[in-house]
């Protein structure tokens, strides 16, 4: 500053001012400087991951764990185990195909006409080619619905399948000529059926239905039974117990023996000829869903809906259940009508409860 020391006073203020401005705008540009990349690789590098991240949120990829469980599931494992449950599906139906040939020779020559079976009892899908030996309270009205909708009816709904309009669309021996009803019998070109159920559980889903499980309002069915046979089995009230009921059979049965018996309670093995017809699937009320879920794949039945399931009546006389029913059957009752239906027992490889084995040696 000496240097300006005779210059005006004024002059060395406006000087030092310039100066001190200067430096400052010095070290401004400096740290500015410091903020900027070093190159355009670095400038335009944020600017690009965040396009990244921008298309991973607007497409994630495909996740492979369950919500459910937390573990890893692809679609590899859901082939895998698809194909694990149709092989034991598979494997259960050639069982019972081989457990119904080695009952039938046990059981010895069968009395029955299969081409009667074939005239009262197969209905078919024309369409498919499917022959169903149709047994009552053995998944009978669920089956002619099913049969109906493969062939064409398209009805939203099918009230009652059993009545005229609708079963001579399907009924074989309508629909076939005798020598077409008789080939369905054997030939390879056919898929043949039939339904099982446990002798027990059935004659109670046949009360239930048809008797009104007892109760005061008996059904027509009820009503010629108990006029033809007692007509004081009936309480005062008007209902009918269950062990009367299973007395109305057996003495329907001694009168116009098995053939005469209504076709709600007649044994399944005379119903449809398991010993004289090859069956290429016997299924059981007991495993119906998954059973006809088989069938479903295996011939491509698109119009089948394998979750339905019609008459069930709230499944009353599901598994155990049905026991209730024949606690106060007396033992002489019990027996006659475990030899009635001594052959859908052993044909099919349902067993007799231990209970009530118990109180018939007893």
């Amino acid at each position: 500053m000496y240097k300006y020391r005779g210059l005006p006073v004024v002059l060395q203020y406006l000087i030092l001012i310039v100066l001190v401005t200067i430096l400052l705008l010095a070290l401004k540009t400096r740290e500015y400087a410091s903020t900027l990349p070093i190159d355009q690789t670095e400038r335009s590098q944020p600017s690009a991951v965040l396009d990244i991240i921008e298309l991973k949120e607007q497409f994630p990829a495909p996740s492979t764990t369950s919500a459910s469980t937390g573990s890893n599931i692809t679609q590899r494992d859901l082939a895998a185990a698809e194909e694990t449950w149709r092989r034991s599906i598979e494997r259960r139906f050639a069982e019972r195909r081989e457990s119904v040939r080695a009952r039938c020779e046990e059981v010895g020559p069968y009395p029955y006409s299969v081409y009667r079976t074939a005239r009262m009892s197969f209905y078919l899908s024309k369409n498919y080619n499917l022959v169903m030996c149709v047994t009552a309270k053995s998944g009978a009205t669920t089956w002619k619905t099913h049969l109906l909708r493969l062939d064409g009816v398209t009805d939203p709904r099918i009230g009652n399948p059993h009545s005229g309009k609708y079963d001579r669309l399907i009924r074989a021996s309508i629909q076939l000529s005798p020598a077409q009803l008789q080939e369905a019998l054997t030939s390879p070109s056919a898929t043949r059926v039939m339904t099982a159920r446990h002798p027990l559980a059935r004659l109670v889903s046949g009360y239930q239905d048809k008797f009104n499980d007892g109760q005061r309002a008996l059904r027509s069915m009820g009503n010629r039974l108990t006029k033809r046979h007692c007509r004081n089995c009936t309480r005062p009230d008007g209902t009918l117990p269950f062990p009367q009921f299973l007395s109305l059979i057996l003495t329907e049965l001694s009168r116009r023996g098995v053939a005469g018996l209504d076709k709600h309670y007649r044994p399944y093995s005379t119903v449809c000829s398991p010993c004289g017809i090859q069956y290429d699937y016997i299924f059981k009320q007991e495993t119906f869903d998954e059973d006809l879920r088989y069938l479903t794949q295996v011939l491509d039945l698109k119009e089948v809906k394998a979750g339905l399931r019609t008459n069930t009546k709230g499944d009353r006389s599901q598994h155990s259940r049905y026991l209730e029913y024949y606690r106060d059957v007396p033992p002489d009752v019990l027996k006659q009508i475990f030899r009635l239906y001594e052959k859908d027992f052993r044909i099919f490889d349902y067993e007799i409860p231990e209970i009530l084995l118990k109180k018939i040696q007893d």
